[in-house]
């Protein structure tokens, strides 16, 4: 398995949730800066695309990279080995897209709790 190229689709966007939810060390429900982008891998003889994210978790300064679609003929060890690979290749990458942004792009997630008495 071979990354051939990889392209960013979008600019960064930083996702802004709630100090509420900050504080509940959850990583689903904490800011993170995302980016989206377009690959092309060969498995074997065959070349393919597959469109993917990866985030960085302001928090935690983890990353993680995710796949947008299934990919016909991956299974869990296969797709780990991918995710692997592309975690390798974009990372580099997407710190310094970040670095060089010159207009911030945010999403805040808010609390749509019930008030009491509803």
């Amino acid at each position: 398995m071979n990354i051939d190229s990889i392209k960013f689709t979008d600019p960064p966007v930083h996702h802004q949730f709630p100090p509420l939810y900050e504080n509940l060390g959850l990583p689903e429900v904490s800011s993170f800066v995302e980016q989206k982008y377009e690959f092309d891998f060969t498995v074997g003889k065959t070349k393919r695309t597959g469109h993917g994210s990866i985030r960085m978790y302001k928090q935690y300064g983890e990353f993680k990279v995710m796949i947008s679609e299934k990919l016909t003929g991956f299974g869990p060890k296969r797709l780990e080995k991918l995710e692997s690979l592309l975690m390798e290749e974009v990372k580099e990458g997407f710190i310094s897209n970040i670095n060089s942004e010159t207009k911030t792009r945010k999403v805040y997630h808010l609390h749509f709790g019930r008030k009491e008495g509803e």
